[in-house]
């Protein structure tokens, strides 16, 4: 029996600086939790009143690759939101997903999206047409498909067809490959 897949507790990071101090040649910031990084205002950098006005991330930690480079406390405080409603097991599969598609999804739905469209990690895009052919198959044409001649199939080549019906494949850490079907 194998262990359930439980929620990670990701605690990703953001440090938040003042745009206009940073543009400036100051550096006016500080480490704060990724989740609420939206909530921080330029007068809580400051310690004070200040007329300055934007705030941005520029480093990071703990987005396990769903996050790269610069942006917004608001776009790092939704991110680290969906982070918190993952398992361990997808979140390399949803940095992936949301390198390639992240910019075209309601922020507010990433996760539900995500696991729509995502059709698992495989070691192969042969790999996944076989293990879809099984899957899909009469359990009569499943027991077949291990007698001659269907056991010669060239899986890679019938992967081929089937990932040309719109199946992405995206490369995943170690080997392998994380399958989605986008929308």
């Amino acid at each position: 029996m194998t262990a359930p897949s439980l929620t990670l507790t990701v605690e990703p990071r953001v440090w938040i600086c003042c745009l206009a101090c940073y543009n400036s040649g100051y550096l006016v910031g500080d480490w704060y939790d990724a989740d609420t990084g939206d909530l921080v205002t330029p007068e809580d950098l400051h310690g004070g009143p200040t007329d300055h006005e934007e705030l941005w991330v520029t480093d990071h930690e703990n987005f396990y690759g769903a996050l790269e480079g610069e942006c917004s406390p608001a776009h790092a405080a939704e991110i680290a939101e969906a982070l918190q409603g993952l398992t361990h097991d997808e979140l390399g599969a949803f940095s992936a997903w949301v390198a390639e598609w992240g910019d075209d999804v309601d922020n507010a739905h990433w996760v539900d999206r995500f696991r729509d469209e995502y059709r698992g990690f495989h070691k192969s895009e042969g790999h996944y047409a076989q293990e879809w052919a099984e899957d899909t198959s009469k359990p009569e044409d499943t027991e077949r498909m291990t007698r001659w001649p269907w056991n010669s199939i060239d899986w890679d080549r019938a992967a081929e067809e089937l990932f040309s019906s719109g199946l992405h494949a995206e490369p995943a850490y170690g080997g392998g490959i994380h399958v989605f079907n986008p929308r």
